[in-house]
């Protein structure tokens, strides 16, 4: 933490020296020049001077601590807002109220990740609950065929996961928000995570009868969370087979380019429009031309998230009808 410049501790005791050399001062003045005559006025005189001084140094540092004690107890949770302000000086309590307001704004940003987790799970529950509801609602209305009860349970089934999924990507999306959890982070090697990936890969494009390539840098180490960065690149790596015509290609590289890892993931896909370029790490954004494919419309928010919690960025590069590029660049080991 940076140094008080002009340190209370440093005020009092130039008071305290200043006093010993005025008394000094004095002393030699009564005795060697006045001879005693008058001296007790002299004397009188000191001490009034050093407890004028002590006043003013006393005065200045209660009135900042009251004027600092009247703020604080004015901010509370309705206005977290608020900052203390008034107090310019660069000492302990100039310090004390810096350090206050810093303290003020982690609070502050605490609240606005509450209260964005309850917007984005009162988002993304209300539709799914609501179908979910009705579909029970209908099927206990009237009698059923075995079959249409069939029908009816894989619905709600299918709504279920849908809460579950949502749920899983936003408490993810805290997550990665929450500086706390950082603390824990450990050396993993990024090259066999992304061969991991490459053959979860392979297996999820075989529907779409899709080419998965790769290409990866060896014994390439990052300090993180294996599994939540696993995730991010996973959901890149899904909207890149998601986007991929049938029967084209989806490629994936690592490489190491001086201290960092770049990750690029690339598809041969329906592209993204310049439009929405800007937007699609945004929560719950879904660009025009991807409105028709399921979707919470987290997964690239997450991915950002993540990427941004391993202390990396994250770029797009994407051209309409040739496809998308996904650049994930994130900090080595140090030596």
């Amino acid at each position: 933490m940076r140094k008080p410049v002009n340190s209370l501790i440093k005020k009092l005791f130039f008071w305290y020296v200043g006093s010993l050399a005025l008394l000094a001062i004095f002393i030699v003045l009564v005795v060697h020049v006045f001879a005693f005559k008058n001296g007790f006025y002299f004397i009188l005189l000191l001490f009034l001077t050093l407890a004028l001084f002590g006043f003013i140094i006393i005065y200045k540092i209660t009135e900042s601590l009251t004027y600092l004690s009247s703020r604080m107890r004015m901010i509370s949770s309705k206005n977290l807002d608020e900052r203390v302000d008034g107090i310019d000086s660069h000492d302990e309590i100039g310090e004390l109220a810096q350090t206050f307001n810093q303290l003020l704004d982690r609070l502050h940003l605490a609240f606005k990740r509450e209260q964005q987790f309850i917007a984005d799970v009162a988002h993304e529950l209300k539709t799914p609950l609501a179908t979910l509801r009705s579909t029970l609602e209908i099927a206990l209305n009237q009698k059923r065929s075995e079959d249409e009860y069939r029908r009816t349970l894989k619905e709600a089934v299918q709504e279920t996961n849908r809460v579950s999924t949502t749920l899983k990507n936003v408490l993810d999306l805290a997550w990665s928000e929450t500086p706390m959890e950082q603390k824990n982070a450990v050396s993993f090697n990024l090259s066999e995570l992304t061969e991991e990936l490459f053959e979860l890969a392979q297996k999820m494009a075989l529907k779409k009868n899709i080419k998965v390539s790769g290409s990866f840098a060896k014994n390439i180490k990052i300090i993180g969370f294996k599994e939540k960065l696993g995730r991010a690149l996973l959901n890149i790596i899904d909207n890149a087979i998601k986007y991929t015509p049938t029967k084209d290609k989806v490629e994936i590289v690592l490489k190491k380019n001086k201290n960092q890892a770049t990750i690029e993931i690339k598809d041969n896909g329906i592209g993204i429009s310049q439009k929405d370029i800007s937007h699609i790490f945004d929560r719950f954004y879904r660009g025009s031309a991807r409105e028709k494919t399921f979707g919470s419309g987290l997964g690239l928010a997450i991915a950002k998230a993540i990427v941004n919690s391993h202390k990396g960025a994250i770029e797009v590069k994407s051209e309409i009808g040739k496809g998308t590029v996904f650049t994930i660049n994130l900090p080595l080991v140090s030596s």
